[in-house]
């Protein structure tokens, strides 16, 4: 920069010098009065000049002050080498990366700031770089004065006209360390992903999946080539392909775990059922990176939860069937009892009530035993008639409608509790149906007698979308949270059968001191008669 300056102001002054008058010129006689005239405007110009000069020169001084300023304090260290590696130039930069005054580097070469490990890679690159002329990069270490190593980032090129190197060394200490501990952190999450015990995955935020540890190859048997990108959905059962894909993109788009239950093809051929869980990962930037997940194989789980659930079904057989036998067998026996000994009973009191009227007149004391013994019979027959009710009340027979209002009669009666009822007319279902909901509602108002400590009862029978409803509300202490644990407590859990047996529902409403109110809710289609 400094010689083409030069060179610029020594055409300037060439050009200027031009115009002056040559001195070996043969003198010519003139008027002294102009020559002074311009003698003095020539001066003039001359002082212009030089101050123009000074000016540039000023600039040029400041220029390359300010150049030397970038030179040596450039975020990068600038080295000048020989062939022979030998350091020629450097800026403060670079002696401060080694360590070093600039004066201690002049005449040392590179190679001594190098570990011998890698003094080799120095010595091919610096070789390199004079055999082409084009640009060349590398990344290599190197020690400082206390023999602390660093890594860097290196170009280099020949200047031609010098035949020097110019090097340019970047400190990417911090990068590198920081890869480092990203390459051993990799490595560590590697090594405890294939030592757990289940199936990890991770996938791209464009649900491509880019790795599976090796449980997981273990259990299906492939190569991770293979289980890459979306290979791994081969091994997806073809019934579960679609929900698990809308799950996993439904989660995807909204960034969010998710859970899902799905069978994978094992080594063997066998579909096991998996419950796979995803998280979404993110940069400490925030950036979405896609997601990891785990599979755990739940097939045994799945199994004894499927043998449970089988069992349960046949338990609820059992019971509902349990439940009709009862009922028959207690129809029966009220029956039995109502047709025969009702009828014994009937015959008995005619034959007795005759008797009593025989001897009122003709024999007074056999007159008196006989009408006690007509009280017995009348006794007995109530009792008999209580029993055939406990039974099965024949009221029963005469419809749904007419055995609630009997019972909610005989409720009030017996316990003197204020009874409301509210019932559509015509409530007709089948005597199955009639049946479970007369038990319903009497183990309803027994529990109210036992536990609620009730004023009041309001019971609602009506239609509402296509169910029967059946409300049974009471004002007293409610339903505390251990009542229903309790281990002798078969009354909610009869009811409760007895509903799921009809494929109904049954719900709970209780507060503490405001009462508890029992909804059964039963599908009209098959609780109505038919016909």
């Amino acid at each position: 920069m400094g010689q083409r300056n030069e060179k610029l102001t020594s055409a300037w002054m060439r050009k200027r010098l031009a115009k002056r008058p040559d001195p070996a010129a043969p003198a010519r006689v003139v008027d002294a009065t102009p020559a002074a005239s311009d003698l003095h405007l020539y001066q003039t110009r001359i002082e212009a000049e030089n101050f123009v000069l000074r000016q540039m020169r000023t600039e040029y001084e400041e220029r390359l002050a300010r150049y030397a300023d970038l030179y040596d304090f450039a975020p990068v260290g600038y080295f000048t080498l020989g062939r022979d590696g030998v350091i020629r130039e450097v800026n403060l930069t670079g002696a401060g990366l080694l360590g070093l005054e600039r004066s201690e580097l002049i005449g040392r070469r590179m190679v001594e700031f190098v570990p011998a490990e890698t003094q080799g890679t120095l010595d091919e690159f610096l070789e390199q770089v004079f055999r082409n002329p084009v640009k060349e990069t590398s990344e290599i270490p190197f020690l400082d004065a206390r023999q602390r190593m660093f890594f860097t980032h290196v170009e280099a090129n020949v200047d031609n006209d010098t035949s020097l190197c110019r090097m340019v060394v970047c400190d990417i200490n911090e990068r590198k360390q920081a890869e480092l501990a990203l390459i051993e952190s990799e490595e560590r999450f590697r090594l405890m992903a294939d030592s757990a015990p289940v199936l990890i995955w991770v996938a791209s935020p464009e649900q491509q999946y880019l790795w599976f540890n090796q449980v997981w190859l273990n259990f299906t048997g492939r190569a991770l080539e293979q289980e890459l990108g979306s290979g791994w959905t081969e091994g997806l059962h073809p019934d579960d392909i679609q929900s698990f894909l809308g799950t996993q993109s439904s989660a995807f788009r909204a960034r969010r775990r998710f859970s899902i239950e799905y069978r994978l093809r094992s080594r063997d051929g066998e579909y096991h059922y998996v419950l796979a869980h995803g998280v979404p990962r993110h940069s400490p930037s925030g950036r979405f990176l896609g997601y990891i997940g785990s599979c755990t194989d739940i097939s045994e789980h799945k199994k004894l939860e499927e043998e449970l659930k089988h069992s349960r079904q046949i338990l609820r057989h059992l019971v509902s069937y349990q439940e009709r036998v009862r009922e028959d067998e207690r129809k029966r026996i009220a029956r039995e009892i109502h047709d025969d000994l009702g009828q014994t009973l009937l015959a008995l009191r005619i034959d007795v009530s005759m008797l009593y009227a025989r001897t009122n007149a003709t024999h007074p004391k056999l007159n008196e035993r006989v009408r006690n013994a007509l009280g017995h019979i009348d006794a007995t027959i109530k009792a008999v008639r209580a029993a055939i009710n406990n039974l099965r009340p024949t009221v029963l027979d005469l419809g749904l409608n007419a055995a609630i209002e009997w019972q909610v009669k005989d409720f009030q009666q017996r316990n003197g509790i204020e009874c409301g009822l509210h019932m559509e007319e015509d409530v007709s279902v089948d005597d199955n149906h009639a049946t479970a909901l007369f038990r319903i509602l009497q183990e309803s108002l027994n529990n109210v007698v036992r536990h609620a400590q009730a004023s009041q009862v309001r019971i609602d029978l009506h239609r509402e979308n296509n169910k029967l409803i059946m409300k049974i509300a009471d004002n007293g202490i409610g339903i505390y949270p251990d009542c229903r644990r309790k281990a002798n407590s078969f009354g909610l859990v009869g009811i409760q059968e007895r509903i799921n047996a009809l494929g109904g529902e049954l719900t709970i409403d209780t507060n503490r001191n405001k009462g508890t109110t029992l909804i059964v809710s039963l599908p009209l289609a098959l609780a109505l008669t038919q016909g």
